[in-house]
């Protein structure tokens, strides 16, 4: 059995597979994510939780294979992460500050919330104003709707239809920037 992971050779064999499957381990990334950033950061995760796991690989042969799978399911989980990051935006009672206390966690989390925010921000801001205020009042401020039905002298029918059309919309802009990401990140071009 061949030991990836020893003590005073795990660097210099964990070397070793970095050096040489890297690139291939980075397109494969690159093919599930569309975005090079992305792909890189599964190849490092990948390569930390190896680390930290101390992999064993019973055969020579089988490191690519083996690779493959780990980096297949690395950028998955980095998918997911993504996908879900954009659309807890999009369910019914999220609050903008809950998402920050959530987000709060880790550097990387603070940056992504504030780019989802700035990007929340710059779709709504295509909005028209009844839309804008009522979009704000709910998830900037946290009102309830009949908060904002008394606040503006609407129906609540008409919160829930504005909250409604906010939705769509940042849903239609999701879609459309997902599309441009992956039209950006062709294969070959």
């Amino acid at each position: 059995m061949y030991e990836v992971m020893e003590r005073k050779e795990s660097s210099i064999c964990l070397e070793d597979i970095f050096l040489k499957y890297k690139d291939m381990m980075y397109y494969k990334a690159k093919d599930i994510l569309h975005d090079p950033q992305l792909a890189e950061d599964a190849v490092q995760e990948a390569f930390i939780k190896m680390y930290r796991r101390g992999i064993q690989v019973e055969n020579l042969n089988k490191i690519p294979a083996w690779l493959k799978t780990v980096i297949t399911r690395t950028a998955i989980d980095m998918l997911r992460k993504e996908q879900r990051s954009h659309a807890i935006l999009l369910q019914e009672d999220i609050y903008l500050e809950e998402l920050m206390i959530c987000s709060a966690y880790s550097v990387d989390e603070k940056v992504d919330y504030q780019a989802t925010v700035k990007e929340i921000t710059g779709c709504i801001g295509k909005c028209s104003s009844k839309i804008k205020q009522v979009f704000y009042l709910k998830f900037v401020k946290g009102y309830k709707v009949h908060e904002i039905a008394e606040a503006l002298h609407i129906s609540h029918a008409a919160v829930k239809t504005r909250l409604f059309r906010a939705r769509q919309i940042l849903k239609q802009q999701y879609q459309i920037n997902v599309e441009k990401k992956s039209e950006q990140v062709k294969p070959g071009a």
